[in-house]
C-alpha cells in the first residue's frame, strides 16, 4: 500500500496542491480553539484536560489530512478520533458508572470492534454513505450511555441524548458532500467540522460539569 498516495475524497479538492481544500482545512481551527478554551476551563480535572487536548489533536490531524490528503494523513485523522472516543468511554465508565479501571479500559477498547460491527450493518442496509458508516457507532453509543445515566446523571444523559440527532445531521452533511458538488462546489464537509467541534466541546463540558457534581 502506498501511504503517500494522493486522495480526492471531497468536493472542494480540485487539485493535489497543499491548499487544495482551504475551507475544509481552515475550519479545523475551530477544533483547536474549542480545545484550548476547554483546556483552560477544565484544567483542574486531569481527564477533562486530556480530552480537551485531544480535541486540539483532532483539529491538527484533520488539518494535516485536508492539506496533505494521503492515506497516512487519513489514518492519523481517524486514529485521533478513535482515541478521543476510547478516552471518553473510559471516563464515563470510570466516573459515572463506577466501574474499576480494568473494566473501564476493557469496555473502552471495545469501541473498535463495536464500530466495525455497526459499520458492517450500516453498509449492508444503507451503503457506504461516503465512508461515514463507522460513525454510526457513536450515535448508538450516545443513546446507550444516555439511557444508562438517565437516573443518576440526568444532565449528562440529556446532553448525550441530544448529541445523537445532532451527530446524525452532521453525518448526513459529511455523506452528501460529493452528491451536492454540482450545486455546491465547496461541498458540505466543512459544516461537518464546524458541527463536530461544538459537539466534542459539549461532550467534554457536560462531562466536566457532571464530574464536579459527582465529587
Amino acid at each position: 500500500m502506498d501511504w503517500f498516495q494522493n486522495l480526492n475524497n471531497y468536493c472542494e479538492r480540485q487539485t493535489s496542491d497543499f491548499w487544495g481544500e482551504p475551507v475544509n482545512a481552515l475550519t479545523n481551527l475551530i477544533f483547536v480553539l474549542v480545545g484550548f478554551v476547554l483546556a483552560f476551563k477544565t484544567k483542574k480535572d486531569n481527564l477533562c484536560l486530556c480530552l480537551s487536548v485531544q480535541i486540539i489533536f483532532i483539529g491538527v490531524a484533520s488539518f494535516i489530512f485536508h492539506t496533505f490528503a494521503n492515506r497516512l494523513s487519513a489514518l492519523l485523522d481517524v486514529a485521533c478520533i478513535i482515541f478521543f472516543g476510547i478516552t471518553y468511554i473510559f471516563g464515563v465508565n470510570l466516573r459515572f458508572l463506577n466501574t474499576s479501571y480494568l473494566v473501564a479500559i476493557l469496555l473502552a477498547t471495545l469501541l473498535i470492534p463495536f464500530s466495525f460491527v455497526i459499520s458492517f450493518l450500516t453498509v449492508i442496509t444503507v451503503g457506504e454513505i461516503n465512508g461515514s458508516s463507522w460513525y454510526i457507532s457513536f450515535v448508538v453509543l450516545f443513546l446507550m450511555y444516555s439511557f444508562l445515566l438517565k437516573n443518576v446523571f440526568p444532565n449528562l444523559s440529556r446532553a448525550l441524548f441530544y448529541c445523537a440527532p445532532f451527530f446524525v445531521v452532521s453525518i448526513i452533511l459529511r455523506s452528501t458532500d460529493f452528491i451536492v458538488c454540482n450545486s455546491i462546489p465547496l461541498g458540505t464537509h466543512f459544516i461537518w467540522h464546524i458541527m463536530n467541534s461544538f459537539l466534542l466541546g459539549a461532550l467534554v463540558w457536560f462531562f466536566y460539569k457532571s464530574a464536579k457534581i459527582n465529587l
